[in-house]
């Protein structure tokens, strides 16, 4: 997912955010620190009523909801 925007989050009231790195589905936790030996997941409460957006660039300093950080790589990329 590296590089791409935001993941977009409805009605949901509690995630698991992978905090190992090593998910194929990050930010979600998809228990591969089972095998690489990494931390658990971090869980993470929602208000069901609100949207919400998560990062899916890697880049976020307000992990794991998205800055705008993609914007700034896009425009860093050559076109």
């Amino acid at each position: 997912m590296s590089g791409e925007g935001p993941i977009k989050i409805t009605d949901t009231s509690e995630i698991a955010i992978c905090t190992c790195m090593q998910s194929n589905h990050w930010p979600f936790c998809d228990a591969t620190h089972h095998t690489t030996g990494g931390d658990g997941p971090e869980i993470v409460q929602l208000d069901k009523s609100k949207t919400y957006h998560l990062c899916g660039c890697f880049r976020t300093k307000n992990r794991p909801f998205c800055d705008g950080s993609h914007e700034k790589i896009k425009n860093l990329t050559p076109k």
